[in-house]
């Protein structure tokens, strides 16, 4: 049925930094292509890259760019073996985790906001657009060629986000040459996974690139397994000399048995082992379902000015039946509740902007001028039952008869509309000065029907967001920045009387220094922000459902951010980023004023290394290490249930006897840490994994 939906093929805006060229054309290229194929085999030799080109919607550098920017590029993701993009959450300053629900989406907070961090998560991009509206399954890393961490507000750009910030993933793009690529992973708890990837020219004008990825693995948790299926087709079409045309498809399904995790009991934790399941083992899993596709084109007028345009469709499904904690008495009787979950949504986006450079009032200027739309729709059905007999969490007898399901959580539908206008120009003031202003109005529409309750509710804002910032590079090496930003993110869900909220609204101050070596292949950013939202809602403690949400009140984040990736030497790389943040309520009728914000650690900190050495009759190998330091966090809103610290610490090697083939070994959590790493209330604790291997295999030709 998803796939029927691939007949409205859609289009996209290009924002990746590598653009796809003739083998013709790269023979005479000007120097602006040269910089954007860095982005392939020269930059995957280290973690430091130059450009991101999300941060501003153009190809400014980053040394230029007034923002913290993280990239995350494929040596780093192949190095730490990512296969999700979350396994690259902890390397990346600011970062931290929100509860994930045994891998059924990504969870994640930036700077001390997670968005609808009890369901659909933070917002991402994907290839610079939204990619996150509606259920999605946890992003696979098979097609993924750089993952940039914007921090900071991007709502002046991108529309509707939160203040903390968000990521834009880029995904592979055709080669004009000719490369496949097949890998095998083995690992602890039954992990198995394949993927193959290939990409070349059909003929002169036409190059194409697939990928693929299959999983199947069970879980340190009892009764847990995890199946998955992903294909990536994309084509580039070179009209002509000046114009391109762009395809990125993406088909994911995946199963996963909803997993509620541990809890604390009179006040502690770890009174039950972190392998046992509260659910019911007979449960079907949830199947999560995503269709994308994207369909972008870029004409260059000249050398100065282009017009890139596209639309981006995404279909979500997310079905099944789950067995949940509802809440453990003193003495270890577990209450719980049986749920039912049909959720659809589609999301259409479209974009269009104009890039030009020009000199005017004795100053360069890059401008951007652009326009965007999207219409999503969801349809929602929650159902729920109550089990008869509480459950004994020592003693666990599973098979208890399964409540009719009598209430009724969800049962709405939710109309988005939006149109936005942006311009945004960097004034090259002097050689050393660069000045970046930017504006977005936008004229958003939002309708909800309850149907279970009969009421329709309906929203429409009409925001404008400034963007501000100057840029100082006193040396080739070094610059410093100050940003102004503010954003506007509308509210989702509704309260018990099924009222919608008024919209998020952010401010955001920002001040930076960053370091580039001279030859671009380390370089670091400190960041000092002070973040402040309104209308931040949290579930509603009088809820009994845990479904409903309530206008939090006000909340703010404030700290000082470092994170340095490259080439210490030509046979040594590293990846560092430390956080102090304090993420706080300021102001609220719910919430305890003062308090942290949940998950949120006020000290985060991680160190990735690794040593190649040249062997006597070619090839190498590469062994090193990293460590992971988390602080206490906040473990429920309302209350003073909090997560330990913990730190956990990562073995790695490869053997690499030749260009075309790689043989890895990798053992996370050494030293078998017993963690916790997000948590909802009390009774909903998601325990880190302990100690595991893997063993991979991966072949070029």
């Amino acid at each position: 049925m998803m796939w029927a939906a691939s007949s409205c093929a859609t289009a996209w805006v290009s924002l990746a930094e590598e653009a796809v060229v003739s083998p013709e054309e790269n023979s005479s290229a000007p120097v602006v292509l040269e910089e954007m194929v860095v982005t392939g085999a020269a930059e995957s030799s280290r973690f430091y890259s130059a450009v991101a080109t999300s941060a501003t919607r153009s190809e400014i550098p980053l040394m230029e760019t007034p923002q913290s920017v993280r990239v995350i590029n494929a040596q780093q993701l192949e190095d730490v073996s990512a296969v999700r993009v979350s396994d690259t959450f902890d390397y990346v300053s600011g970062v931290s985790r929100q509860n994930s629900f045994s891998d059924l989406w990504e969870n994640y907070a930036v700077r001390g906001f997670s968005g609808d961090s009890r369901n659909a998560g933070l917002g991402y991009l994907l290839n610079g657009f939204a990619a996150n509206r509606g259920f999605n399954a946890p992003r696979d890393s098979a097609n993924v060629e750089t993952i940039e961490f914007l921090k900071g507000p991007s709502a002046a750009l991108f529309g509707a986000s939160d203040p903390g910030g968000t990521l834009n993933v880029v995904t592979k793009k055709p080669r004009w040459e000719r490369e496949h690529e097949f890998s095998t992973t083995v690992g602890s708890f039954d992990f198995f996974r394949q993927t193959f990837g290939t990409t070349g020219p059909v003929s002169e004008q036409f190059a194409y690139r697939f990928d693929a990825a299959f999983e199947d693995s069970n879980s340190f948790r009892d009764f847990v397994d995890h199946q998955r299926q992903f294909i990536a087709p994309a084509f580039a079409w070179k009209v002509d000399d000046r114009t391109t045309v762009e395809y990125t498809g993406e088909f994911l399904s995946a199963e996963n048995d909803f997993d509620r995790g541990v809890f604390s009991m009179n006040g502690r934790l770890g009174v039950v082992p972190t392998d046992r399941f509260f659910g019911e083992p007979n449960d079907a899993p949830m199947e999560n379902e995503n269709l994308t596709n994207q369909l972008r084109l870029t004409h260059e007028f000249d050398d100065d000015w282009s017009v890139r345009a596209g639309v981006s469709s995404k279909f979500n499904s997310l079905y099944g039946f789950s067995t949940e904690t509802r809440d453990v008495s003193p003495t270890g009787m577990m209450r719980r509740r049986y749920r039912f979950r049909d959720y659809d949504s589609q999301d259409w986006s479209t974009q269009v902007e104009l890039h030009g450079k020009f000199k005017a009032i004795g100053f360069e200027h890059a401008l951007l001028v652009g326009a965007d739309a999207f219409t999503f729709e969801t349809d929602q059905l929650m159902l729920s039952g109550n089990y008869a007999t509480n459950l004994d969490v020592f003693n666990p007898v599973y098979g208890q008869p399964k409540p009719a399901l009598s209430s009724t959580i969800r049962d709405h539908t939710e109309h988005q509309d939006s149109v936005g206008v942006l311009i945004q120009d960097q004034v090259s003031l002097s050689e050393n000065w660069k000045l970046l202003l930017g504006l977005r109005a936008e004229n958003y529409h939002q309708r909800m029907e309850n149907r279970a309750a009969g009421r329709e509710s309906k929203q429409h804002y009409t925001p404008v967001i400034p963007r501000a910032a100057i840029t100082w590079l006193p040396t080739k090496t070094l610059s410093a920045y100050f940003s102004y930003s503010e954003s506007f993110r509308p509210s989702q869900g509704t309260d018990q009387n099924f009222d919608s909220f008024d919209p998020e609204y952010g401010t955001a101050y920002e001040v930076g220094v960053k370091y580039q070596r001279e030859d671009g292949k380390l370089g670091a950013t400190m960041a000092v922000f002070d973040i402040r939202k309104e209308n931040v809602l949290v579930i509603d403690p009088s809820d009994s459902s845990g479904t409903f949400l309530t206008n939090g009140g006000k909340a703010g984040s404030r700290g000082v951010e470092f994170d340095l990736g490259g080439q210490l030497t030509d046979s040594f790389r590293i990846s560092t980023a430390l956080t102090w943040m304090d993420a706080r309520v300021l102001d609220s009728s719910i919430l305890e004023e003062g308090s942290s914000l949940l998950n949120i650690p006020e000290f985060m900190a991680s160190v990735l290394g690794i040593q190649e050495f040249e062997l006597p009759r070619g090839g190498k190998i590469g062994i090193g290490g990293g460590v992971i330091h988390v602080g206490d966090r906040r473990g429920e809103d309302v209350g003073n249930f909090e997560l330990p610290a913990y730190t956990t610490f990562k073995a790695l090697s490869y053997w690499q006897p030749n260009e075309n083939l790689r043989f890895t070994l990798d053992v996370d959590n050494l030293f078998d840490e017993t963690h916790y790493v997000s948590s909802i209330n009390r009774s909903v604790v998601q325990p880190g994994t302990p100690r595991s291997f893997t063993l991979g295999m991966n072949l070029k030709f």
